[in-house]
């Protein structure tokens, strides 16, 4: 998102204003110790919602009544800041333009203040249009009183932008923030909603694919349900139905079974109008045939029946067996010793030592047998397991031989009324009475309107499905990976890594969030096995440069501010600037000079590596200028003064007068 700092400043106890200014581009604020300029991130951090003070104490904190940061959010301009002494709030004005001028004690009205939640969220609305970012919301009403999962925050937004000085050339860490779990997850997890790969339709396309997708679950449930019950209709109704027309003769179905279980009662009255007398067809033999198909598949479940009560007696000889087996093994112990006498000849009295090393070939054998068999394992669970599926199935065979009799008893006793000379249609009567009776108990779910609704819904849900795909998350973080690391590429090349890591071959995931070298070999050398503090700086600024630049082509698709600090970042080739006390740079570079033994590195060849970092710096902002139309806003708090650049860019016009070696962010210095 373009953002640019106007302006970061403080309004001490006395009303007075202690402003500095900054530019589009690189900005640079140098000067000795103890002068503030690590404050200033710490500033920002603070104006920027963070719930900890963290602005170093000193002359600053004390005197101090108001921090405050002018800022503009794609182009809109306003001011926000802190009270330190009501760490609750926070403050946010909207303005058309800012003038510094208008910034005084008085403008900072208390009506402008808001809880600090409420003001981070109200300050994000300027980056970000979201408001939900739950994907399911089963997993929302398993956490307590159905919260939201986290929204994105602002404070997320740090980790891109502030590099604080323990941590520019840090090989332990890379993002601020990160060393807490939770906001490391949270920063990793929101960065697709940042980079714009997702929006606020994305989250409810989700939440509404989850609950189309339960509600088509639950209609298949259903449909297996009403399946399995319409099975059991079958099974049923089925031979009454088939008795029936084979009484009447029938050698067609005149109404389907299938019919007939749709919709049960309008089958009673069309079978009113079929099974009359009229229609009996005296010279059938179909129920000669029902009657042989019946006795066929008696004989075939008999058979069946049979085998599977062989199959359980087979298995319960074997569980017999085992359990005899598993007995014996428990009472066998192997011989613990072994005696043999000596074997002596007759004649010439010679010991012989062959039956003594058989004896021990002999122990050792019934050792490892022994072992073996108490090491054997069980089958006794899974006989128990066969024998169990074998019963299952023989009750179902069972069941069925006992439906064939059944059948086949009714076919026998309707044949002996006709020879006690009864009247067959009064056989026909007694079995269409027998299946109303069924009809009346069927309680059948009415299928076709299911299938109508479960069509809809699966359209429906494809149709959702579609919709998201064109998100595809996976694909585009690593497509921004993927560009970021090329951006590193060319970055870290006009740094000065050491000759192990050149060419640098750094790789970055947006998944992980991990950076490593990938040497030749293909070997990850990650930040933390890197030697050297210039590694570390490098590694630090090629990743957060090539993320801008990436930010940066984004445009207004990505929601992180085009703002990056750097904290000190010569610290690694000046440790000793901690010390800074002189009126000018040159001094307190012949200092260092004086300070470094015979064997280190001269100061002027450190300085050649410093003016270099800077030269990348400002051609960086000006190349990405000149690709997107506007360059993330650098700032860099140094030591570092009086350096000439080699892009022809005048170090001055970067530092625009915010050199702090006779004052400081508090003007002037108080001793």
């Amino acid at each position: 998102m373009k953002t640019l700092i106007h302006e970061i400043g403080v309004i001490d106890k006395q009303g007075l204003k202690h402003p500095v200014n900054f530019q589009a581009g690189l900005n640079v604020v140098t000067g000795k110790s103890s002068t503030g300029k690590s404050a200033l991130i710490e500033i920002f951090d603070y104006c920027f919602g963070s719930d900890e003070n963290t602005i170093p104490k000193g002359v600053i904190t004390n005197s101090a009544a108001i921090y405050y940061v002018a800022l503009a959010v794609n182009e809109q301009d306003m001011v926000i800041a802190r009270d330190p002494d009501v760490a609750t709030k926070a403050f946010f004005r909207r303005v058309e333009i800012f003038d510094s001028a208008e910034i005084d004690r008085e403008y900072f009205n208390t009506s402008y203040f808001r809880p600090l939640s409420e003001f981070k969220k109200h300050l994000r609305d300027f980056f970000l249009d979201i408001d939900d970012v739950d994907e399911s919301l089963v997993a929302r009403a398993n956490r307590r009183f159905n919260q939201k999962a986290p929204t994105p925050s602002v404070r997320s937004f740090s980790s891109f932008m502030l590099q604080h000085q323990n941590l520019v050339a840090n090989k332990h860490a890379l993002f601020y923030r990160f060393d807490e779990k939770q906001k490391r997850d949270q920063a990793i997890e929101h960065t697709k909603i940042f980079l714009g790969l997702v929006d606020q339709k994305f989250f409810h396309l989700s939440q509404e694919k989850e609950r189309v997708s339960t509600d088509v679950k639950r209609l298949e449930r259903q449909r297996e349900t009403n399946k399995r019950t319409s099975d059991s209709y079958k099974q049923k109704v089925a031979p009454v139905l088939s008795q029936l027309y084979a009484l009447m003769g029938f050698k067609d179905e005149p109404l389907s079974l299938a019919k007939i279980l749709q919709h049960p009662q309008d089958a009673k009255g069309l079978l009113e109008d079929i099974i009359v007398a009229e229609k009996i067809d005296h010279n059938s033999n179909a129920l000669t045939q029902r009657y042989e198909q019946l006795k066929l598949a008696r004989n075939q479940k008999t058979a069946e029946l049979r085998k599977l009560q062989r199959q359980a007696t087979s298995i319960n000889k074997h569980i017999q067996e085992e359990e005899r087996f598993v007995d014996n093994v428990k009472q066998f112990s192997s011989p613990q010793h072994v005696h043999i006498s000596a074997l002596v000849c007759p004649f010439c009295h010679t010991e012989k030592d062959n039956l003594s090393q058989s004896a021990e070939k002999l122990q050792q054998a019934i050792t490892k047998v022994s072992g073996n068999l108490a090491q054997a394992r069980p089958m006794k669970a899974k006989f128990e397991s066969s024998l169990l599926e074998v019963q299952r199935d023989t009750e179902t065979v069972s069941k069925s031989l006992t439906e064939f009799n059944h059948q086949i008893t009714e076919i026998e006793k309707a044949n002996q009324q006709l020879t006690e000379r009864k009247s067959l249609y009064e056989s026909i009567v007694m079995q269409k009475a027998k299946l109303f009776v069924l009809l009346d108990t069927l309680n059948m779910a009415d299928d076709a309107e299911l299938e109508t609704e479960l069509k809809e819904l699966k359209k429906k849900l494809n149709k959702i499905t579609n919709a998201l795909k064109e998100y595809d998350v996976q694909k585009g973080l690593t497509a921004a990976s993927d560009k970021v690391n090329e951006y590193m590429a060319r970055i870290g090349s006009h740094f000065e890594f050491e000759k192990s890591y050149k060419p640098i071959n750094l790789h970055f995931s947006f998944e992980t969030f991990d950076l490593y070298h990938l040497t030749p070999e293909k070997e990850r050398i990650y930040l933390r096995s890197m030697g050297s503090g210039a590694n570390w700086l490098y590694c630090h600024v090629t990743l957060f440069l090539a993320l801008h630049k990436y930010f940066a082509g984004l445009g207004e698709k990505c929601a992180i501010p085009s703002v990056l600090f750097l904290d000190q970042p010569t610290q690694v080739y000046f440790p000793n600037f901690n010390r800074d006390n002189s009126e000018s740079f040159e001094v307190q570079k012949a200092k260092e000079n004086e300070q470094r033994a015979a064997n280190e590195r001269a100061v002027d060849e450190d300085i050649v590596a410093v003016e270099n970092l800077f030269s990348q710096l400002s051609t960086y902002c000006n190349e990405v200028e000149e690709t997107n139309g506007f360059s993330p806003q650098i700032i860099v708090t140094d030591h570092a003064d009086d350096l000439t650049l080699t892009n022809n860019v005048l170090f001055e016009s970067l530092v625009n007068g915010n050199r702090w070696r006779t004052r400081g962010l508090i003007h002037p210095v108080q001793q």
